[in-house]
């Protein structure tokens, strides 16, 4: 409660603001992710992905020497928010965590928030020890909250600062007692400042759980609810959940969020409803020091659920067990029988391997489910369908995933889902009906990905209004879709992997992601044209035959494995992105002319062999600051012109068919990043280099043509000349920069010395590669690797 967390978000949110050409990631809530079964590899996969600009690369594909060089020159910011162990920080860092100058480029940053030192310490990193706030800083936190203004009355001080005493500097447990405390009259104070002040030596907890208890009935029940289950939902799925049953549901969470009890976080796509790890562990010791376990209002401890189950008549109204850490459990036909008050159950597995064989049932299955059930959610459900007695007009979410079993999920008529948020039936391979979702007015999510023996998909899903997100990936037997989806809250769609389907429905909203990859749908949506201004789109298959112009201005656009051969020029109306990424396309053979006024920020060619020449920039440009071009065997020069990109601080131009470098690129004055590397024919790099003052990283490595280099930029920290096969003559001032990072491995020509300037003054923490017989007398080096 001290503010790790709040520390490192502004600090994040200051770098972001002020920082271009660098990759940044906030990767939250790390350990309570890794507790659940593949959560590591989840994060992982997520942050590298997002790093890479690539869609769901898989944790084997990390160690692919190709994507280990790109990650060595990306610079990156990121926070890794509550990291428990070593191991944690290690997986994060893809083992390499005592080498991670290594992994990424130079000038990188790494935050790491945590409770255990030890994780830091074993890390090797610096650390800052955060300290609780002073006197003045908690009064003005205090009057923030207590008194929304920056410091209390002048006629409240006195009372003010026996109150922040108590909490200790803890900006969590000054936030919640001034919440508590918000518009109540003196009196009220000194009887709760009196409460408090029985308490021996009061901790942090006692006056969180001190205002905890000054909550009414119905805010009890709520913030229990939340902080036991609902953490980290969707801030709309969690006000559904109350409504039903509390028709002020709505005023009471935003209630507990002005008592800071709970938090909304905004993420790009929605907000969630959070609560923090102190306040969800005094949660559940409150559920826990009630009465004996039949009368347990909330559970998730496996050995109480598997007791509870076994009792007829109970008052338990939420059950969440992670089957991961269980064992084997058998229930009885009759298992729920007497669980009126349960509106929660949440059997969840992340590996449909394992989680299936977690929970047994009867042959025929349940016989019936509570009607008050809310929220139900069932990893590897073990029958064909639900129970014939069940009713589930109170549900908000509806989660069967990787179940081989069943088949529909009602056999008999199905009862209406009037409340029905989310409907998640994903990997259940042996689905043939999607449930009737026309009493479904408030659907928002449907997910249906890998259900292969699906056929159709009913016409009346055409009038879900409310739907942000449909996905029906790897549906492979899919092939009857509506003829258009009416919501005009549509996001995201996804149709990768289905075969079967060669149209793709119209779409009646402003998409932010259609992926089309491996689904032979020729024609894109009307939708893609109109696409929300600053959005992410991603477009994906190999059906894609033609550029789409899309009028409107993206944060990122992201077009890949398609078989586009050209792209046609646009007018000024059209397309215009921040992020411009185009990997992957194998029969793409030319740009459009005006490709460099398109693209504000960054532009990405990977993997395009047909290339053989970009356009000219004929005009200055402005707005590009990065350039990366991968994997273009055939692409022979730079673009003429290229002195035009004014503003272009990072170039990246690797395995590609370059010979040269031409002289204007000395006019590139703001850059800062040149990598060439695996330039296999390039044989020489251009004197002219040296004007280029803002220089501060080269990567030369692979170019196994080049023989000399010339004299270097003054300002350069970083040279990378590894696999350099033929270098064996150094620049004369190679010994008067002052280098954090130098590289010669495999560079079988240099001379046994390196210049003696050199090895007299190499910096004392700098990094330096070098083979055995070259290197001499180099006692001042923090960093020497022998290769």
């Amino acid at each position: 409660g001290l503010g790790k967390t709040t520390l490192a978000r502004a600090c994040y949110q200051r770098f972001t603001s002020s920082t271009k050409g660098t990759k940044r990631q906030f990767v939250r809530n790390i350990h309570q992710t890794c507790e659940k079964e593949n959560g590591m590899v989840g994060i992982v996969q997520e942050l590298y992905s997002a790093l890479l600009s690539e869609d769901n690369i898989s944790y084997e594909d990390l160690d692919v020497s190709y994507r280990r060089d790109r990650l060595s020159r990306l610079k990156v910011f990121l926070v890794f928010d509550d990291v428990e162990t070593f191991s944690e920080l290690e997986h994060l860092l893809l083992g390499d965590l005592l080498n991670t100058f290594n992994l990424f480029a130079l000038g990188s940053r790494i935050i790491v928030t945590t409770r255990n030192r030890r994780v830091l310490e074993n890390a090797r990193a610096n650390i800052y020890y955060v300290e609780g706030l002073h006197s003045h800083e908690s009064l003005q936190l205090f009057g923030i909250h207590a008194f929304r203004q920056y410091l209390p009355p002048d006629d409240w001080m006195r009372l003010s600062a026996v109150a922040i005493s108590y909490c200790k500097g803890s900006p969590l447990a000054i936030k919640v007692l001034g919440g508590t405390l918000y518009c109540r009259d003196k009196s009220y104070w000194e009887s709760f400042l009196c409460e408090l002040r029985k308490i021996p030596k009061p901790e942090i907890h006692d006056v969180l759980r001190r205002s905890y208890d000054e909550l009414g009935i119905v805010e009890k029940r709520l913030f229990l609810d939340t902080a036991c289950f609902l953490h980290r939902q969707r801030k709309n799925l969690v006000m559904k959940y109350f409504s039903i049953g509390y028709q002020c549901a709505n005023y009471v969470l935003e209630d507990l969020i002005g008592k800071s009890l709970l938090i909304r976080v905004s993420s790009e796509d929605y907000e969630n409803i959070e609560v923090h790890d102190l306040l969800r562990e005094m949660a559940w010791n409150i559920v826990n020091e009630e009465s004996e376990l039949a009368n347990r209002s909330r559970l998730n401890n496996a050995d109480d659920i598997r007791k509870i189950l076994t009792i007829r008549k109970v008052k338990t109204e939420g059950i969440s067990l992670n089957l991961f850490k269980a064992n084997e459990m058998y229930l009885e036909a009759t298992t729920f029988e007497g669980m009126t008050s349960l509106r929660f159950l949440c059997f969840v597995y992340f590996s449909e391997e394992h989680g299936i064989r977690k929970v047994h049932l009867p042959s025929g299955g349940l016989d019936m489910l509570p009607d008050s059930l809310r929220w139900l959610l069932w990893d590897g459900f073990p029958s064909k369908s639900l129970p014939s007695r069940f009713s589930p007009e109170n549900l908000v979410l509806l989660a069967i995933r990787h179940s081989p079993f069943i088949e529909r999920c009602w056999e008999v008529q199905q009862p209406k889902l009037v409340n029905l948020v989310e409907l998640h039936l994903s990997d259940c391979i042996n689905l043939t009906d999607v449930p009737d979702l026309s009493s479904s007015p408030n659907l928002e999510y449907l997910y249906l990905q890998g259900c292969k023996s699906l056929i159709e998909l009913p016409s009346h899903i055409q009038d879900l209004n409310k739907l942000i997100t449909l996905d029906l990936g790897d549906c492979i037997n899919l092939h009857s879709l509506p003829a258009k989806l009416n919501s005009k809250f549509l996001e995201h769609v996804y149709l990768s992997n289905c075969p079967m389907v060669i149209r793709c429905p119209e779409i009646n909203s402003r998409l932010v992601h259609l992926d089309l990859m491996e689904t032979p749908v020729t024609v894109l949506p009307g939708a893609i044209f109109n696409v929300k201004q600053g959005s992410i789109l991603r477009l994906c298959g190999k059906h894609i035959t033609s550029f789409p112009a899309i009028s409107a201005n993206l944060n990122l656009f992201r077009l890949c494995h398609t078989t586009i051969r050209e792209m046609e020029s646009y007018d000024e109306d059209h397309l215009a992105s921040s992020e411009l990424l185009l990997p992957r396309f194998v029969q793409l053979e030319s740009l459009s002319m005006n490709i460099w006024t398109m693209v504000s920020q960054t532009l990405v060619l990977d993997d395009c062999p047909l290339i053989e020449s970009l356009p000219e920039v004929s005009q200055p440009v402005n707005g590009l600051t990065e350039l990366q071009i991968f994997k273009c065997g055939n692409l022979e020069s730079f673009p003429a012109g290229i002195n035009n990109l004014r503003s272009l601080q990072a170039l990246y131009f690797c395995a590609t068919d370059i010979t040269s470098l031409p002289a204007c690129i000395q006019e590139l004055d703001q850059l800062s990043l040149l990598d060439l590397s695996f330039s296999k024919s390039l044989e020489l790099v251009p004197s002219a280099i040296h004007k280029l003052a803002k220089l501060s990283s080269l990567y030369l490595t692979g170019c196994s043509m080049i023989q000399s280099l010339p004299e270097l930029p003054p300002n350069l920290i970083l040279l990378d000349v590894s696999g350099c096969k033929l270098l064996q003559a150094l620049p004369s001032n190679l010994g008067k920069l002052r280098w954090k990072y130098l590289c010669f491995d495999d560079c079988p020509r240099l001379d046994k010395n390196l210049p003696k300037e050199m090895v007299q003054n190499f910096p004392i923490h700098a990094t330096l590669y070098l083979h055995p017989r070259v290197y001499e007398n180099f006692s001042n080096i923090m960093f020497l690797l022998f290769i």
